[in-house]
This record gives C-alpha cells, sequence and structure tokens, in this order.
C-alpha cells in the first residue's frame, strides 16, 4: 500500500539556544542538551533523507530516532516545568517544521492556495530531485513550513512524526501483499478462483496482525497529542493545520479505519470453514465505511482554507477509500439478497458496487486504482452477470433505484479497536 502523507521535516537547533544563561555552568544539563539536540539532529537527517524516496520499507531506523530524541524531549520539558523561573533568560529560539499535508505547489486539482510562500526558505533541500521528489503521491516537491518557539508544538510535531512513520511502517509490511490482501472479496466470494497458497496465507496474516497492531499504536500518539499537547498551544496561531484539533482527530480516524479493514481481512482469511454470512463482513465493512466518512467530514470542516490547501492525495485517499469500501460491502449485500431470492436487489447492489469501482479506476493517480480494478476484474462481473440472469427467468423483479438502496443499507458495525496509549519514556 501507499501512502498519503509526507513525513514532516524540520530544521537544527543548538544545544546552547535551549540553555538558560542561569544554567550555562551546569555542566551535566549542558552535556545532556547537546546529547538531545544531537539526538534531534539524528532524526532530522534521516527525515530528510527519507523525503527523498517513495520507498517506505526503510522507515524502521527512523522510528528509532524519534524514539530516541522524544525519549529526551520529555525529560527537557519536564526539567523546563519544574524550573520555570530559571528558563525565563532563554534565548528566543525558533522551532521550524514542514508540514505533513501542506504542499506549496499546485495539485492536480489545480485548487489555488490562500497561502503566499516565501520567495527564499533558506531549505536545502528545495530544490530535490530525487527519486520521489516530484511525486504526486507525495503531494508535490516542496512542504509547507510552519516556526515558533513554544517547545509544545515542537513536542506536537515531533510526536505526529512519529505516529505518520509508524503508519508508513504498517503499511509498508503489505504493500507487496497489495493485490490479494486488498481483494479478499475475490477468495470468499469466488473460492475456486484463490491467489495464494496456504502458507503465503498465514504469512499474510500474520503480516496484517502487525501492520494493524502498529496502525493502532499510530493512534494512540494521535490520541496523546489531543490530549496532552493540544491544550498547550490552543492559542497559538500557525500558519500550516497540522496541529489542529480536527486533524488529529481526522489522522487518528483513518489510522483506526485502516486498521479495522486490516482486521476484518484477518477475520476473512482466518474463517477456513466458511462459516461466517455475508451479512457480517457488509456490516463491518459499511462501519468502517462511516469512520472514512467521519474522517473525511473534519478535513472538509477546517477553517481558513486549510482543505483548499492540504495535497490532493489525502483527499483522494479518504473519497476513493469510502468508495471502494461501500463497492465491497456492495457486493456482501448482493449476496444476502439473492440468498433470500430478492433478485432485484441484488442485481440493484451489484449495479451500484459496479459504478463506484469504475468511477474509481478512472482517476489514474488514485492509491485504490489497483484495488477498484481487481474486484472489478474478479468476483464482480461473473455474479452481477448471475445475478440478472436469475432475476431475467426467476425473479422478474423492478430493480431499485440507487438511492431506494442507500436508503436500505443497515447501519454498519464498528470493530472494537481502539488506540494502544502512547506511554512517553
Amino acid at each position: 500500500m501507499r501512502y498519503y502523507l509526507r513525513n514532516p521535516k524540520t530544521k537544527a537547533i543548538s544545544a546552547a539556544s535551549l540553555v538558560p544563561p542561569a544554567l550555562q555552568e551546569d555542566t551535566q544539563l549542558y552535556a545532556r542538551i547537546t546529547k538531545m539536540c544531537a539526538l534531534r539532529e539524528t532524526m532530522r537527517e534521516r527525515l530528510k533523507a527519507q523525503s527523498k524516496t517513495e520507498e517506505l520499507n526503510r522507515v524502521g531506523p527512523i522510528i528509532s530516532a524519534i524514539q530516541a530524541y522524544l525519549s529526551e524531549l520529555h525529560w527537557y520539558i519536564s526539567y523546563l516545568e519544574s524550573n520555570p523561573e530559571a528558563f525565563k533568560g532563554v534565548p528566543n529560539i525558533e522551532f521550524i517544521w514542514k508540514s505533513a499535508m501542506i504542499s506549496r505547489l499546485q495539485d492536480k486539482v489545480n485548487i489555488a492556495r490562500q497561502y503566499i510562500a516565501p520567495r527564499n526558505t533558506g531549505d536545502s533541500d528545495s530544490n530535490a530531485q530525487g527519486p520521489g521528489a516530484a511525486s504526486r503521491l507525495l503531494g508535490g516537491p516542496k512542504q509547507r513550513r510552519t516556526q515558533s518557539s513554544s517547545i509544545y508544538m515542537e513536542l506536537g510535531f515531533t510526536l505526529q512524526t512519529l505516529a505518520v512513520t509508524k503508519c508508513m511502517n504498517a503499511y509498508s509490511r503489505i504493500a507487496t501483499l497489495d493485490t490479494e490482501i486488498e481483494c479478499e472479496t475475490i477468495n470468499i466470494m469466488t473460492p475456486g478462483l484463490r491467489v495464494v497458497t496456504e502458507e503465503e496465507g498465514e504469512q499474510g496474516v500474520e503480516a496484517l496482525k502487525r501492520a494493524s497492531a502498529e496502525l493502532r499504536e499510530a493512534a494512540g500518539v494521535f490520541e496523546y497529542v489531543i490530549e496532552h499537547v493540544l491544550p498547550q498551544i490552543r492559542y497559538m496561531r500557525m500558519s500550516v493545520p497540522d496541529l489542529m484539533p480536527e486533524v488529529q482527530h481526522m489522522l487518528q480516524t483513518l489510522a483506526l479505519a485502516d486498521s479495522d479493514r486490516l482486521s476484518v481481512r484477518v477475520w476473512l482469511r482466518s474463517d477456513k470453514n466458511q462459516r461466517k454470512t455475508p451479512n457480517m463482513p457488509a456490516n463491518l465493512l459499511l462501519g468502517i465505511q462511516e469512520r472514512y466518512n467521519s474522517a473525511y467530514s473534519s478535513l472538509r470542516t477546517l477553517q481558513g482554507g486549510e482543505f483548499r490547501n492540504a495535497s490532493s492525495d489525502i483527499q483522494n485517499y479518504m473519497r476513493d477509500g469510502q468508495r471502494v469500501i461501500l463497492a465491497q460491502a456492495m457486493i456482501y449485500l448482493a449476496q444476502v439478497h439473492s440468498d433470500n431470492q430478492k433478485f432485484g436487489n441484488a442485481v440493484g447492489f451489484m449495479r451500484d458496487a459496479r459504478e463506484l469501482l469504475i468511477d474509481v479506476k478512472k482517476r489514474n493517480q488514485s492509491v485504490h486504482v489497483s484495488t477498484a480494478s481487481m474486484l472489478l476484474n474478479g468476483p464482480l462481473e461473473p455474479l452481477y452477470s448471475l445475478y440478472r440472469r436469475n432475476n431475467d427467468t426467476i425473479g422478474f423483479e423492478s430493480i431499485p433505484s440507487s438511492d431506494d438502496l442507500r436508503a436500505r443499507l443497515p447501519s454498519g458495525r464498528t470493530l472494537l479497536s481502539k488506540p494502544v496509549p502512547y506511554a512517553p519514556a
């Protein structure tokens, strides 16, 4: 799978700027802050290197670097909070971060931007020409930036970077299984068309479980930012929306929704006796689709024009993701109605699923194109022909309109995936 965000990047800082004049003679304190800044520089360099490639399978060292720096950053904030008077003389340091979801360049959707980029940011990678430098997947080669002297903004962006990198790592675990995993419906609804061996299937289940767990860990980091960091910066005005509550809730919801998607595939593939009815996966998928819809609504309600500035990739990911998941749910619902000899409804649900997938397939840049293509080329067309033939020869029922069928959709059943709480080291 491909990811819809860029990893945030940052600028270097010096240890001297973090030590107040009153404590300059404390050699132990100065040494520890110097160590913290060195860890931050390691993190910064690894983030910068990763930003020049689309490969997600090399983010493990980045996670280690972020966690090492966060351990010291939490210590520094705790020390600062316990010695507020001593830190009053700290120089006015500026932490600079680049957004994970805003590009300064025009995306292909050709949406005007509210913010004007500075002519010269002094950014050494502003003209990067790496393999992923101009990737549409990454939302353009330049990321918008913001800056502040707040240590809590520094903490918020560092934690968001950890969460984003964990999501990237989760998707890298299943990248080579994309075709089969995304189209588990093929195996359930057309059991004669198996595309993996039993051994490969077991390996795939373990990869799905690990990826699902890491997405829940990422959701836990977003939750920590919401509960413990955002209250500290609620009155701060930033030029990018990353640390707005709506964005953090949106990213947390997406991480949990994708964790649910993987959990459903584990559940389906683990059901070797085929005892489960199509009702259950349909309801689970509808619940996931509702989570996607909730995340998309959060993005659209952002104030100040950030929705129009957000990379089109994150918008497309949510919009097309909703369509693909709804289409999969409709395929199962069509089987439910066919089993109950309601052939008109079965044809209608398959028709609507087909239209949704064709629409996604037309969007060449969508990360869901391969999923839509595999569903169209797999179970959908044979089943659609079967249901139409049954209705023409047995049922003779009228086919409901799309609006009527949408009104009949059952309520989704939400999975019990919850964020894994983040605990500062």
